[in-house]
């Protein structure tokens, strides 16, 4: 369901009136509906760890090279997730403060395992411990994280009218035309770069989709849900009577549904996944 969809419900329901084009609106009730709809589905996205938004990540090392960019739509790491995929370590983190001013001022000895520490507000915010040199150079760091994309765009269509400066989503990707245009008939599959689809020329977009930029825009979360955030926020400011508040009980049962858990083993001859190195023995552990 679209947002313009969401908000025409919720006002519906509320007893007002809201103008057919929810975005570019000057209408108050209308202005104030979306800017609830963009702070519900913000705190939904923030309240929980959603599936719908893991994503993985990866840096290749580089000699003398400390720092390196996180992926454009980049929100929060996944707790105990690095790993070094090329000697298949642990990559350690994130480290405090204290660690990170030890490095600094007293030095690094040499070290098992590598540390990380995400920091500063430049595009190079991943720190990686000890500074790779010769003999790790083109090891290739892997992490999960949560993209900042809890919003998704019309999704692509033949024959169908884009707007200048607008986005889509196709197969799980996300692109933006400049130009805009009628879509022609090969859908966009690309991840790099810009290519046309017989209409429209769409380039690759990776960042972070977070807000509603148009009413065909959909939120990634029940649309129920969103919908009750909206309405109880708009009865409050309104002192409106007779709406249950449901909103925090329903985002918990939904985040449940969603969320699996790890599967623990309390006997029987099943065994959880062993690590090791290729060529190296672990003692205590299976062969």
């Amino acid at each position: 369901m679209t947002i313009a969809s969401i908000i025409r419900n919720v006002a519906n329901e509320a007893g007002y009136t809201v103008e057919s084009n929810i975005l570019t609106s000057t209408e108050t009730t209308t202005k104030q509906l979306l800017a609830i709809a963009q702070r519900i589905n913000r705190d939904i996205f923030e309240a929980y760890p959603w599936p719908k938004c893991f994503a993985a990540g990866s840096i290749t090392l580089v000699a003398g090279q400390a720092t390196y960019p996180l992926p454009a739509a980049f929100s929060q790491y996944q707790y105990d997730t690095f790993w070094n995929q090329s000697t298949r370590w642990r990559v350690l983190g994130p480290m405090s403060e204290q660690d990170f001013a030890e490095i600094r001022g007293y030095g690094v000895l040499p070290r098992v395992y590598q540390r990380f520490q995400i920091r500063g507000l430049t595009n190079q915010e991943l720190f990686i411990s000890p500074t790779p040199d010769a003999g790790t150079n083109g090891q290739i760091i892997i992490f999960e994280y949560i993209a900042d994309r809890s919003v998704v765009p019309k999704t692509w269509t033949t024959s169908t009218l884009f707007a200048a400066n607008t986005y889509c989503f196709y197969n799980g990707n996300y692109y933006r035309t400049t130009a805009g245009g009628t879509t022609g008939a090969t859908p966009p599959t690309h991840t790099t770069g810009s290519v046309s689809d017989g209409g429209v020329t769409w380039t690759y977009y990776d960042g972070a989709y977070s807000e509603f930029l148009a009413d065909t825009d959909t939120s990634i979360f029940q649309e129920k849900l969103v919908e009750q955030g909206i309405l109880e926020r708009f009865a409050q400011i309104h002192g409106l009577e007779g709406v249950r508040p449901q909103f925090d009980t329903q985002l918990h049962e939904e985040f449940g549904r969603t969320k699996g858990g790890k599967v623990l083993f309390a006997g029987g001859i099943t065994r959880p996944t062993q690590f090791g190195r290729n060529g190296t023995v672990t003692f205590g552990g299976w062969i």
